[in-house]
């Protein structure tokens, strides 16, 4: 018996060994689980931080490039950002159309998968979180290149699409100058006065023609007519795809109710090289041509208020955005704040200074900071500005240009 009670209690202790081992392995196993985890977890929290920084950058960057059409008028009277978008700038007659989900500009790179029974279930669903809420980044202003399209067409109810033009017009003729950039409108004659603000932007002023009140307004019913008043270099332009160098300036002609005959001598239907058409087309088929993008206005707003769009292009997924509007009040505003800006002589465009060369106009600089030839302010050195003068030129400055042209200072130390 007493054999028996020693062979019991060993296996009692042997037992007890083992279930106490197997705890302390669980325990042990459950701690390293945790820590890895929680350490896991930290990294996708410094992961996701600086995520957050690179999206709110992103978005105030595309925010400050392409500014919803509301603001324009205010950077209009600004002046600061007008036209600052040169021929060889990257963002060249890149034009805002409205919002839409874009990828983020950080690349989120996700580890290599490991096998499935090694696999943490709370650190694989933080990953695909993580993922999944930063990846795509919504409502952040989307653009179009100008020069990638030889017709882009505005298709949709009457007043939403042609609001949509208006967003486009405005934003090409903010950022780029009238030496850059011509404005043509031809409408048909029920249409045309949704276009007569058109009239004070300096990028719709023909350089070929002019009446008593300066230059011509290209805005017509008339294809012939607004033939005479495009730049006459016009014609000899290669078809759109040529491989050459970017025509200058662009023209972005709107035809609003109105279609080009097949055989007409401004525009043909494969498109001109540095020709774009805005296209306000009464219906329109399905697309089959790779050089257009159709904007498809939807006729009733989303539940936030905002016009759905979608971008087509032939081969190509379509985009899905919310539409920019902007209403003629806002659109002449705009216009009426550039109308000025267009001075004569290196101020403004080259057509202008020749235009005012022929009819007695003053020529030449007439910003101030010009007229002192310090250039841009900008970039302005103060070391260099103010630097000693003669004895002749002190207290004597330009103040303006007189009716020949020349410079009119105003000498301080003359006694008149």
């Amino acid at each position: 018996h007493a054999s028996f009670i020693a062979a019991g209690m060993f296996l009692f202790a042997t037992l007890g060994f083992i279930v106490v081992q197997v705890d302390r392995q669980r325990k042990q196993r459950a701690q390293s689980v945790t820590g890895s985890r929680t350490e896991y977890l930290r990294y996708l929290g410094s992961v996701r931080q600086v995520a957050r920084d690179a999206a709110d950058q992103q978005r105030r960057a595309l925010t400050w490039r392409h500014p919803d059409p509301a603001a324009l008028p205010a950077l209009a009277e600004d002046r600061t950002r007008v036209w600052e978008h040169g021929a060889g700038d990257p963002e060249f007659l890149h034009v805002r159309y409205g919002r839409c989900s874009q990828e983020l500009a950080l690349a989120l790179v996700p580890p290599d998968s490991a096998p499935i029974d090694q696999v943490d279930p709370v650190a694989a669903s933080a990953l695909h979180r993580l993922l999944v809420v930063h990846r795509n980044q919504p409502d952040l202003p989307a653009s179009v290149d100008l020069r990638a399209f030889d017709r882009i067409e505005v298709c949709g109810p009457d007043e939403p699409a042609r609001s949509l033009a208006r967003a486009l017009v405005c934003s090409a003729a903010t950022f780029q100058s009238p030496e850059h950039l011509v404005v043509a409108v031809l409408a048909a004659e029920q249409n045309l006065a949704h276009w007569d603000w058109v009239k004070w932007l300096p990028h719709g002023l023909s350089a070929q023609r002019s009446d008593a009140v300066g230059a011509q307004r290209m805005v017509t019913t008339s294809l012939d007519d607004l033939a005479d008043l495009l730049p006459p270099d016009l014609g000899d332009r290669p078809r759109f795809g040529a491989d050459e160098r970017p025509a200058t300036p662009h023209i972005l002609l709107v035809t609003d109710g109105v279609a080009l005959p097949p055989g007409n001598h401004v525009v043909p239907p494969d498109g001109l090289h540095g020709v774009t058409v805005l296209d306000l087309p009464t219906r329109w088929d399905e697309l089959e041509d790779a050089t257009r993008l159709r904007l498809e206005v939807a006729a009733a707003p989303d539940a936030a208020g905002r016009l759905p769009l979608l971008a087509l292009r032939v081969r190509e997924a379509p985009v899905r955005a919310s539409a920019d509007q902007c209403d003629l009040a806002t659109a002449e505003a705009l216009a009426r704040r550039l109308t000025p800006l267009h001075s004569t002589g290196s101020g403004g465009s080259a057509s202008a200074a020749e235009a005012g060369a022929g009819t007695g106009e003053i020529a030449g600089p007439t910003d101030f900071m010009e007229l002192l030839a310090l250039g841009d302010v900008h970039t302005l050195d103060p070391a260099a500005a103010w630097r000693p003068r003669p004895a002749r030129d002190r207290l004597r400055g330009p103040i303006g240009r007189g009716e020949s042209g020349a410079l009119v200072h105003l000498d301080i130390k003359e006694s008149a």
